[in-house]
């Protein structure tokens, strides 16, 4: 008789196989673990926030250091959240890194909100939308969300 194998028997698994399905295996858990508890994801997850509405108005071109010493003055909304909030990076990506203690988030609005919502500066509101993290000198906050809606909270 032979050392062939019986209908529906598989053959032995080397060590250097059991030891790529363990590391792949492995590997799939990291990747498809979920956010930490509590932590916000960045875009395309939408997030729901709410905090007081300001304006503010920071240094912008060409140093982005001081509107007195002759940088253009860059007006922008921040959400200032009542307790901080962490968000989780984005695996693989450079821009979107993890940030714990958020409390302030600038925010993006097209002209239309910006027009209908300013009777909301000063008050608590709700305001839901993407996150994404800063990348250039316009943006103020390490965080940064692209406004879906914004309402008066209760």
């Amino acid at each position: 008789m032979g050392g062939g194998l019986v209908d529906g028997e598989r053959p032995a698994m080397t060590g250097t196989k059991k030891a790529q399905l363990l590391l792949a295996a492995a590997l799939l858990a990291l990747i498809a673990q979920p956010a930490r508890p509590g932590c916000l994801r960045y875009e395309p997850a939408e997030v729901e926030l709410v905090g007081v509405m300001t304006r503010e108005t920071f240094p912008g071109r060409p140093n982005y250091e001081s509107v007195e010493a002759g940088d253009e003055p860059e007006t922008h909304w921040i959400l200032a959240l009542e307790k901080p909030v962490c968000v989780d990076g984005t695996k693989g990506d450079d821009t979107d890194v993890s940030e714990r203690g958020v409390q302030r988030l600038q925010l993006v609005l097209s002209q239309d909100q910006y027009a209908a919502c300013g009777f909301l500066l000063g008050r608590k509101v709700r305001v839901s939308g993407t996150l994404f993290h800063a990348i250039t000198g316009h943006h103020h906050t390490s965080v940064l969300m692209t406004v879906g809606r914004i309402e008066p909270a209760a």
